[in-house]
């Protein structure tokens, strides 16, 4: 699920902010790299900062998370501090307040395809104001959203998951990678039972067969 959210907002973040950017895409190490070129700037940068996990009401067994993700904006400051957030009078310089106001206008609420509730923006906080790259100086701003969404019902006590071929069941990794693996729940075939007449005392037997729907 971390991944289908990750790649869910890089790919509204691409679509919707077009040229106010150069780099949408998922946060791989670049603003710890000293060499940082700025012909990726405006950049916008996606990464997963961890999650709270709680239990769903009464039930022991269902969970709900709490996902913290983090979009990373940073511009070159080609002018000057001002300019670097504010935003110049050439087309070209995206100030990244502006690009702040245009992320959350794009993820607020949202639910990227059902995936998640609606996306809670919690806090804005700078991660760089004017700093000195080898490539110039860059101001760089961090937009936190919680992402909620329910766990996948947990696997019967002592049970290992099934051998699954469809690469998109999350159970998959387990048959890919070679882990230990349960048989299949036997199917119920059948429901039997008796219906009481309480007038005249008599137990009649039905049997009811299930349906296997393919």
């Amino acid at each position: 699920m971390i991944t289908q959210i990750e790649n869910a907002l890089v790919e509204r973040l691409q679509r919707g902010l077009g040229r106010l950017v150069n780099t949408v895409k998922s946060y791989g190490g670049e603003l710890d790299d000293e060499s940082l070129g700025t012909s990726r700037l405006p950049m916008c940068l996606v990464t997963f900062g961890g999650a709270r996990i709680e239990r769903m009401g009464t039930n022991l067994k269902r969970h709900q998370s709490t996902a913290n993700f983090v979009i990373i904006v940073a511009v070159n400051s080609l002018r000057s501090n001002i300019a670097a957030r504010q935003g110049g009078v050439d087309k070209r310089e995206v100030g990244v307040n502006q690009l702040i106001t245009a992320v959350r206008r794009l993820l607020d609420a949202q639910t990227l395809g059902q995936l998640v509730k609606p996306l809670k923006p919690t806090r804005v906080r700078t991660l760089f104001n004017n700093a000195t790259f080898k490539g110039g100086a860059i101001t760089a701003y961090a937009i936190e959203y919680d992402a909620v969404y329910d766990d996948l019902s947990p696997l019967e006590d002592g049970r290992y998951p099934e051998m699954t071929q469809d690469s998109q069941n999350p159970d998959y990794l387990f048959t890919h990678y070679h882990g230990e693996l349960s048989p299949p729940e036997p199917m119920l075939e059948r429901i039997g039972n008796n219906i009481y007449d309480p007038i005249s005392g008599a137990k009649v037997p039905f049997e009811v067969e299930t349906v296997d729907e393919k």
